[in-house]
């Protein structure tokens, strides 16, 4: 029996490892691991040797300031040339270098500015274009001249090299696309190959205020720094040519380089493929008073023509009216007129053709005077001659006043208005109980020939911008700067001062007691016209921020009599174009 069992277990064991046996497959596993694709490069770096004539020995040196090694184009400059003469000459060796891919190379240049900015005697004899010196009509573009040929990298235009573009720099937008090598064209004379990625070549470029003659030099070794130093530019430049109308004038522009791939691209050129983008053009502020803006009121409460007199419509005027000046007004009434009432006094037609021979006296809130020409004046209070005086004094309700608008009027100076010291616009002077007023905005006006065109008594919350202020003695005066606004103005010809101001007490409230005088044109700017600061601060520091104006030709000393009371910087390069 217990044989048996033996045998009984044998044979169990045979069967398990029958099942294990038919368990099992025959397999194998092979892995690829890191399968990838990369991008290849296009990276244009651009590199730039320039030589100009010497202000101090008229050698040809080298300009370091247009001058850098391989980059981006970013805060680079391939032309920042300041006080040229006629007969300067200047020359580059501008270096191309694409990484890593053969690719087609383009180029596209634009003039952005071409302006007289200003005029000097000389050159009012021979500029024959001569119109507001903030417009772009200039000559300097006219007479530089200049030339880019294909280079070897030695800083010389030698025999055999390719000029590819010559001309006036006026005329440097007109090329349009520039081909330096695509499917048709190759500068470098290797007809049909593209710029081969990893290499560098060279663009020579020369420019000439005056005629600009090639002279080219024979072959020699050299390189950049002995190149034009040691052989020349390969280039002549006479200035004899060139006369008085360019003096002052100013060129900027733009030049791009562009690079595609040529694998897969064959047919590339880049007249019909490539299409320069530009940044935008920053959108300059306008200045002064868009005379053609003002728009007369569709609707009079009251109409004053012939004989009929204003005084006696602001009589029978209820609050909120508008009384219509005609330009049939003979100017009949009793000056000063009293505006007593929260009314609009307009004039019909263009601004200014209405003529308001004196004086008005304001003496209500909620006041707008607009669309006249003011050709006179009136002694109104407190020994002060004015064309319009804002009285800003506690009255009987004892309310200052608040919302006066001044806006797209002429004011126009009559003979002896400077010696009587007379004022186009002026608020409460030499009352006890004045205080400041709020919403006083001078906008859109046309100030010529006051003693001041406007004064302001330590006045609250006042805005005077987008107006012309000319030929006066002085254009804006403060008797301590408090939340004042003067912006977007053009001072021009000012004889005393564009700006003065004196300190009060009354700074250290409001907008910290900060006057601002910011995004005006000053021309042209020296003692007489620009913002002028007496006495001593109250706060300390700064009081009139006086930055971001356009200043003519000035230095920083000419703009204030006290510089450590104006904070003038930064200026703008250019003037702002005038409404």
């Amino acid at each position: 029996m217990k044989k048996n069992l033996i045998r009984l277990t044998t044979i169990g064991a045979v069967a398990a490892l029958a099942i294990v046996a038919t368990g099992a497959f025959f397999s194998d596993t092979e892995t690829s691991t890191g399968n990838t694709f990369v991008a290849g490069a296009i990276d244009l770096k651009v590199d730039n040797t320039s030589y100009v004539t010497s202000t101090v020995s008229g050698e040809l040196v080298k300009s370091p300031n247009t001058s850098w090694q391989l980059d981006d184009l970013d805060g680079h400059l391939f032309f920042d040339f300041h006080d040229l003469k006629p007969g300067d000459i200047g020359e580059d060796t501008i270096s191309l270098h694409v990484d890593n891919n053969d690719a087609w190379m383009c180029a596209a240049a634009r003039i952005t500015d071409d302006s007289d900015v200003s005029y000097t005697e000389p050159e009012l004899d021979d500029d024959n274009t001569i119109g507001d010196p903030l417009t772009t009509d200039g000559e300097l573009a006219e007479q530089l001249n200049f030339a880019f040929w294909a280079d070897d990298g030695d800083n010389v235009y030698e025999q055999g090299e390719q000029i590819f573009l010559e001309g006036p720099i006026s005329g440097i937008g007109a090329a349009g696309q520039i081909a330096l090598v695509d499917s048709r064209t190759n500068i470098w004379g290797q007809e049909n190959k593209p710029f081969p990625g990893g290499e560098t070549k060279h663009i020579g470029k020369a420019w000439c205020f005056g005629t600009l003659t090639p002279n080219p030099a024979t072959p020699g070794e050299g390189g950049p720094l002995s190149g034009a130093q040691a052989r020349g530019t390969g280039f002549t430049c006479n200035g004899e040519p060139v006369d008085n109308a360019a003096q002052t004038d100013r060129v900027m522009g733009d030049l791009q380089f562009y690079a595609v791939q040529s694998r897969n691209n064959k047919n590339f050129t880049c007249a019909a493929d490539y299409q320069p983008k530009w940044p935008l053009a920053e959108e300059r502020p306008l200045v002064g008073a868009a005379l053609a803006t003002y728009d007369d009121p569709a609707t009079c409460t009251f109409t004053v023509t012939g004989a009929e007199l204003i005084q006696s419509d602001i009589n029978s005027a209820a609050n909120g009216d508008t009384i219509c000046v005609d330009p049939s007004y003979t100017g009949g009434d009793t000056f000063p007129i009293n505006v007593d009432k929260e009314v609009t006094i307009a004039g019909l037609g263009a601004m200014g053709d209405a003529n308001i021979p004196g004086g008005m006296f304001i003496s209500a809130s909620n006041v707008t005077i607009k669309g006249l020409e003011f050709t006179d004046y009136d002694l109104i209070q407190a020994s002060e001659n004015a064309a319009i005086y804002i009285h800003n004094e506690v009255g009987v309700s004892g309310v200052a006043l608040a919302n006066t608008t001044i806006d797209h009027n002429i004011f126009t100076a009559p003979a002896g208005a400077k010696a009587d010291l007379a004022k186009g616009i002026v608020t409460e002077i030499g009352s006890a109980v004045a205080v400041q007023a709020t919403g006083i905005d001078v906008l859109h006006n046309v100030f010529n020939g006051w003693r001041q065109a406007m004064f302001f008594n330590t006045t609250d919350e006042y805005e005077v911008a987008f107006n012309d202020i000319l030929n006066n003695d002085v254009g804006v005066a403060n008797d301590g700067p408090h939340n004042g606004s003067i912006h977007n103005n053009d001072f021009e010809s000012n004889v005393l001062e564009a700006v003065g101001v004196a300190p009060s007490a009354a700074n250290g409230t409001g907008n910290n007691g900060l006057l601002t005088v910011n995004t005006n044109n000053f021309f042209p700017a020296g003692a007489g016209n620009n913002v002028n600061w007496y006495g001593t601060s109250v706060q300390g520091g700064f009081d009139v921020d006086a930055t971001n104006n356009w200043w003519d030709s000035e230095v920083e000393a000419s703009r204030s009599n006290d510089i450590t009371e104006v904070d003038t910087e930064p200026a703008e390069v250019s003037a702002f174009p005038e409404n």
